[in-house]
């Protein structure tokens, strides 16, 4: 089973829905589905290239909070768990340390070897670095783009491995 990352920008009330359950219901519904992104399968590696961490969340690292980051909004389980909100203020922060990060800083810190070795999903033993790169890279590219447009109108963030 894939394990595919998401994000969905709410608006406090729309929060205020999923906290009362319903997080599926609101985000895969046909009113909000176009709202729906995802990065597909990247979202290990991204998290790995922007804090060189495996599973940790430093809390100094405001980078951090963008994959593996933020709060249960409730308790519904979304494939892997629960989706977690990133509250606006911190969507506005990621999205101003996300601007830092251009195609060239991103692949100085992307190593496939150390990825396998640290065994991050979906990297396998036999990829092709170049093409593995160029799809995690736009995959945070898209994000990073998502995540200036989320800031910009003052919106929460969910997010869900499904």
């Amino acid at each position: 089973m894939s394990m595919i990352g998401y994000y969905f920008p709410a608006d406090d009330d729309m929060v205020q829905s999923m906290k009362e359950g319903g997080s599926g219901e609101l985000m895969f519904g046909e009113a909000h589905q176009d709202e729906l992104v995802s990065i597909d399968k990247a979202w290990h590696a991204i998290h790995y290239v922007l804090t060189g961490e495996v599973w940790e969340v430093p809390e100094d690292n405001i980078l951090a909070q963008l994959i593996l980051g933020g709060e249960p909004v409730n308790d519904e389980d979304m494939g892997y768990g629960p989706a977690r909100l990133i509250p606006k203020e911190i969507v506005s922060r990621l999205s101003t340390a996300m601007e830092k990060w251009d195609m060239e800083k991103f692949r100085a810190r992307f190593d496939i070897k150390d990825m396998i070795e640290n065994e991050i999903y979906p990297v396998m033993s036999d990829e092709d670095e170049e093409i593995f790169f160029q799809y995690v890279w736009e995959n945070f590219d898209a994000l990073k783009q998502f995540f200036k447009e989320t800031a910009e109108k003052g919106l929460n963030m969910l997010t869900f491995l499904g």
